[in-house]
């Protein structure tokens, strides 16, 4: 959608298959809770018919902030992977492994996929560029 930063996620779940898929909606729908992984979490909730998204992974293009972690810890998500860091609202970095990791933050395990860095830089770089221009 236009002006929404491009930022999607999808939940795989034990067996390979995606769950749900979301994308940032918050300027189409004026709504600051609707982020591409809580968009990805509720479908993929609907789909299996539970709250609980053990085994589940999510791939996201960029670091989640801390509502979106709170909601993959909620949903007992197992891994989160994401291809860029945020230095303005990530909370991997910052929250979750500023804790002692016990409880909910022990269980879930946190990858950067660095490979897509650049990818997905060059992206966001674009995107909010081409905003400054409008």
């Amino acid at each position: 959608m236009r002006g929404e930063v491009p930022v999607g996620a999808i939940v795989v779940g034990r067996d390979g298959v995606i769950l749900g898929r979301g994308y940032n909606q918050t300027q189409q729908h004026r709504d600051g809770l609707r982020h591409a992984e809580l968009i990805a979490i509720k479908q993929a909730q609907k789909r299996v018919g539970d709250w609980r998204l053990e085994g589940a992974k999510v791939y996201v293009t960029l670091e989640p902030c801390l509502m979106c972690l709170g909601a993959m810890l909620l949903a007992r998500v197992s891994e989160v992977h994401f291809g860029l860091t945020d230095s303005t609202f990530g909370s991997v970095s910052t929250v979750l492994e500023g804790t002692t990791r016990t409880g909910a933050y022990k269980r879930l395990k946190v990858f950067w996929d660095s490979g897509l860095e650049l990818e997905v830089a060059g992206m966001m770089k674009q995107f909010f560029k081409s905003l400054r221009q409008k």
